[in-house]
């Protein structure tokens, strides 16, 4: 029997009760990997955690509070004995022009795509530094490399997400961790639904309109997929990856080449 390339290690997945997070779960336990699904939505981190059986464990966490954020390091640390790899997925959009966004729309995107990253790196990074070994996994955005309108507030944070990727990784290069984002382009998930919804009703137009703005960015015509994500995710967290950090891959079909 072929070596599953995440044998033995442990993982957190924040925002890992669905979408994304939980295809990044279920990849990584295929291949051997023991997770941590952490999701605000304890029903569905808990659904989610069943289909693993003795391999995951379900916590209800807000990645905003610290104070919650350490525990879960904690919990983690106490059930698998050790933590691999770190995956930022938690997420939130609201859209709002700028004139008419409110400072608590802004904060709270804010909080659950940026300040949360820091929140979480910084809570796993004591035993990753005692390891000499980790890996951080970013889910960012195209957002974050380009602009959108009624989304400014979502795309600065993940042009902060970027940053905090980079800067992180100097940081923690000397001992063996690699820091690194993904950037998925237009993917049908509840939340990629929810903004597109939103914008239609934002820019009074039919969500048919938006979509059709969607389906032509690609050059190769046609939305994503959490699988397709990952997919890149398991890549970054193994050891098919070891010489790279800093890097902010896209999963977008080409609608961003750089």
């Amino acid at each position: 029997m072929a070596t599953r390339k995440l044998d033995g290690r442990a993982a957190i997945i924040t925002g890992a009760g669905g979408g994304i997070g939980g295809a990044i779960a279920n990849v990584f336990v295929a291949e051997g990997a023991r997770v941590v699904i952490a999701d605000r939505d304890l029903a569905a981190a808990r659904a989610t955690a069943a289909v693993f059986g003795d391999a995951a464990i379900a916590l209800d966490v807000d990645v905003t509070n610290e104070a919650q954020v350490q525990s879960m390091a904690k919990e983690s640390l106490a059930r698998f004995g050790r933590i691999d790899i770190l995956v930022n997925n938690a997420g939130i959009i609201r859209k709002a022009f700028v004139k008419d966004m409110t400072a608590e729309t802004w904060d709270a995107v804010m909080d659950v795509n940026l300040k949360a990253t820091f929140l979480c790196s910084k809570a796993v990074l004591p035993t990753m530094i005692e390891a000499k070994r980790g890996r951080i996994i970013n889910i960012a955005s195209i957002a974050g490399k380009v602009g959108e309108p009624t989304a400014s507030a979502y795309s600065a944070a993940k042009w902060g997400v970027l940053g905090f990727t980079r800067s992180l990784a100097l940081e923690v290069a000397q001992y063996d961790i690699l820091v690194n984002a993904i950037c998925p382009g237009p993917i049908p998930t509840t939340l990629g639904q929810q903004g597109w919804r939103d914008g239609a009703d934002l820019q009074g137009v039919g969500l048919d309109k938006i979509m059709a703005r969607v389906n032509a960015r690609s050059p190769l015509g046609r939305l994503g997929t959490v699988e397709q994500v990952a997919r890149m995710a398991l890549f970054v967290a193994s050891d098919d990856c070891d010489f790279t950090t800093g890097s902010a891959f896209n999963v977008d079909g080409g609608i961003v080449m750089g």
